[in-house]
């Protein structure tokens, strides 16, 4: 059980997915990943409300996603998956001002990171889940996202999973890779 602050353990939580960043892994399906979400967060002391927003680029033949109670959006490409969870994001918190939780999913949280800076605040606890494969540089300050130097606090908010043991259930991760901007030094 992690150090969570007890005002978040009742509160809704909301998770937006990037399906195309953090695809579905081999033997499970969108039934299996909900409910193992939902549990990983249980495991956690999360115990509120919790709603699934995914994004993905094209269309499914089958709507497996909206039997699982999960929300499916087409959002395009990258950009247009950025854009839409972005402003889903916003949404949420917009509508929901009382204590929450918000659990982003996607390859690449540094895009996040402004507007995860700027809505971690008294009401409102970050969550990240991300690929084993995040992108290698920091996109704000450059430096290597898989390298040390490691902290044991996550880097947003109180918990931080590597996407495939979200998805399973599992814990999250204990050593995460501090971001911190590279010190200048003048050759003598």
């Amino acid at each position: 059980m992690s150090s969570l602050n007890s005002k978040y353990a009742g509160a809704k939580t909301g998770v937006f997915w990037d399906i195309e960043d953090c695809p579905i892994p081999n033997g499970l399906d969108p039934v299996s990943v909900y409910r193992n979400i939902k549990t990983a967060l249980a495991n956690q002391g999360y115990r509120g409300e919790v709603t699934i927003k995914a994004f993905k680029e094209k269309k499914t033949i089958r709507n497996d996603f909206e039997l699982a109670g999960i929300n499916l959006e087409i959002a395009g490409d990258k950009h247009g998956r950025f854009t839409s969870m972005y402003h889903a994001f916003f949404s949420w918190v917009l509508q929901n001002r009382d204590t929450t939780n918000l659990l982003i999913i996607s390859r690449d949280k540094t895009e996040f990171v402004t507007f995860l800076q700027d809505s971690v605040g008294e009401n409102y606890n970050v969550l990240v889940a991300e690929s084993e494969d995040p992108p290698e540089k920091c996109s704000k300050c450059g430096v290597a996202l898989d390298k040390p130097p490691f902290t044991k606090k996550p880097v947003f908010g109180n918990e931080e999973w590597f996407w495939t043991s979200l998805a399973n259930g599992g814990d999250p991760i204990t050593t995460i890779t501090k971001c911190k901007k590279p010190k200048v030094t003048q050759e003598d």
